[in-house]
């Protein structure tokens, strides 16, 4: 295993490399960077190369003052890329990073192997949905994005019922409150979220030529497997992307690389190794 710091358009970004053969680069989310994938990660580099970096603005990269967008974090992946001397990877994202995993498709195609969509690719927002990121916002606002009122919101999204009763409501709202300590800051989370609230690329998914996985829990209320009719959910964006198959993971929420652990890691490598 080894660490780095990239400099790369204009800013820090720290990233690590474990395992060996293809490369499959992982894309945090809004709140827990490259944390996000601990559970997967050993697995998943006893088979392949893994690529864990946190994007500009969270965890171990810099975190400049400036406005962040999803053609930000694309741009910079690219150049990571470029700066490793990777012609190509496998692209894998969970929750915003699977926004990101999209729009990096869409916009350098060239760059992508395989592509894995999880913890609930949604193409755009159905009003729920932004409502969600909306209540995000306006809690991050007035606590901060490491306080204990916004854990509480992120863990009754993140979770299904069932796993919130299980683990300890008051353990996981712990765990989610360091984990956003250490890894986002306030102004950066409410762009991410706004990110999410406008990502609309419904229209753009017939273009992705690459393989692609999407998972979502079934019981995921933050980006489901349905939307409403406003929205484009995980199986339509299935349904939209020509050579894409879909992973269902019953009585998950949204955070089935948590909820359900090694039928994630199966799902994932089961579709990496399938030639």
């Amino acid at each position: 295993m080894s660490s780095g710091i990239a400099h790369i358009n204009g800013t820090k970004i720290w990233y690590e490399l474990s395992g060996s053969g293809d490369v499959v680069v992982q894309i945090g989310g809004a709140v827990s960077a490259h944390e996000g994938y601990e559970t997967v990660t050993p697995d998943i580099a006893k088979h392949f190369t893994v690529l864990n970096y946190d994007h500009r603005g969270y965890g171990l990269s810099a975190r400049p003052k400036q406005q962040y967008t999803i053609q930000t974090w694309c741009d910079d992946l690219e150049a990571l890329l470029a700066e490793l001397n990777i012609e190509k990877a496998h692209i894998h994202g969970g929750s915003m990073g699977s926004f990101i995993a999209i729009a990096f498709a869409i916009k350098y195609p060239k760059r992508v192997g395989k592509l894995l969509l999880g913890a609930g690719a949604v193409a755009k927002c159905d009003d729920m949905g932004i409502s969600h990121f909306r209540v995000w916002q306006y809690l991050a606002k007035s606590y901060g994005v490491g306080s204990p009122e916004v854990a509480d919101e992120l863990v009754n999204k993140a979770f299904s019922r069932e796993y919130i009763d299980t683990q300890s409501r008051e353990k996981l709202i712990t765990l989610m409150q360091d984990t956003a300590q250490r890894n986002a800051d306030t102004n950066v989370f409410i762009d991410a979220c706004q990110v999410m609230i406008d990502a609309d690329v419904g229209s753009d998914l017939s273009a992705i030529e690459a393989p692609t996985l999407v998972m979502v829990g079934s019981e995921d209320v933050l980006t489901p497997l349905d939307a409403g009719p406003a929205g484009f959910g995980a199986r339509k964006v299935a349904e939209a992307i020509k050579r894409s198959e879909l992973r269902v993971f019953a009585g998950s929420g949204h955070g089935h690389y948590a909820e359900r652990a090694t039928e994630s890691i199966d799902a994932i490598l089961g579709f990496l190794k399938n030639s």
